[in-house]
Order: structure tokens, then C-alpha cells, then sequence
């Protein structure tokens, strides 16, 4: 274990904390909150300013302040649905298991955070060095974690970021 490792370890505990304390439910919600809340913005803000447009309101800025009521109307409508589900799952008894999955989730949501961070890290320092290559080597957690995100998403590794024809995750060069 080096000093990569408790880098890596500081966000993995916090994840499991956070999860834990919020429960499964909660963490689902906003999850699922932030990116349909994206998705409504870029879909309805048009139809949103239209209508702001329609009502008197006249501004250069019309656009991004439509953008910004969709996607924190969104936000706020699936947060508060989450809580009425986290509060029916604590009535039934299950609560327990909803703070154990959270504690999961929130840890795996981390390690895929830090695993996007890696790929970044990693297509920087074809040019400028940022993690000496024998830290890298020696860390248990690195390899592991910087590989979460290409799983998850199969085009990142094919994607112009995505670097080097045979380098892994890890700026390591694989053995074919």
C-alpha cells in the first residue's frame, strides 16, 4: 500500500459513508435527478423559454434561466419522489438494507468518479507527468479502480482521449 492507495481510500470511505447515512433510495434519486435533469433542460428549456417569452418576460438570458428552472424543477420533483419512497421503505421495515445498499452504491459511485479522473490523469501524462509510473505500479487500489469507467463505458476507451493503442487504464504499456 502506497500513497495512491489512501488517495484512493479518503473518497471510497467518504462514498460508503455518504450512502450509508442516505440509503440506497436517496442516493438513486439524485443520481437518477442529475442526469434527467440534464436531459429535461436540454429537451424542454426551449419550450420553457417559449413559454416564460409568452408570459412577458423578455431577456438575453432567457435561455440559460429556462435551462436552469427545468433542470432544478426536475432535480426537485425526483428528490422529493425519492423521499416519499425512502420514507415507505423505512415504514416497511426495511431501512437497514436500504443504508447497506446505499453504503455499496455511494462507494461504487465514488470509484467510478475516480476512475474517470484516472482516464483524464492518464491521457495527460502522454505530455506532462503527473503520477510517477512506479507509484502506479505499486498501488493495490489503482489498477482496479482506473479500469471501473472503461467497463462501465466501452466507447471511453476507444475515444480520442482514450490515448495510446496498447496502453491500458493504468499509462501501463500491456503485453500482448
Amino acid at each position: 500500500m502506497n500513497w495512491i492507495d489512501i488517495v484512493i481510500c479518503i473518497p471510497l470511505v467518504w462514498g460508503l459513508y455518504k450512502g450509508f447515512t442516505k440509503g440506497l433510495v436517496i442516493e438513486l434519486a439524485t443520481l437518477a435527478a442529475f442526469f434527467l435533469g440534464i436531459w429535461g433542460a436540454i429537451h424542454f428549456s426551449d419550450l420553457v423559454s417559449a413559454l416564460l417569452r409568452d408570459w412577458g418576460l423578455t431577456s438575453e438570458y432567457l435561455p440559460v434561466i429556462a435551462f436552469c428552472l427545468v433542470f432544478l424543477g426536475i432535480i426537485i420533483g425526483i428528490y422529493a419522489f425519492g423521499k416519499f419512497v425512502d420514507r415507505t421503505v423505512r415504514a416497511a421495515s426495511l431501512g437497514l438494507f436500504n443504508r447497506l445498499g446505499g453504503a455499496l452504491f455511494g462507494t461504487l459511485k465514488f470509484a467510478m468518479l475516480l476512475s474517470v479522473l484516472f482516464f483524464v490523469i492518464d491521457a495527460v501524462e502522454k505530455s506532462y507527468p503527473v503520477v510517477p509510473l512506479k507509484a502506479k505500479e505499486s498501488s493495490l487500489l489503482y489498477r482496479p479502480v482506473s479500469q471501473i469507467a472503461p467497463y462501465v463505458i466501452p466507447g471511453l476507451k476507444d475515444s480520442k482521449v482514450g490515448g495510446i493503442p496498447g496502453r491500458d487504464s493504468t499509462g501501463i504499456f500491456m503485453e500482448f
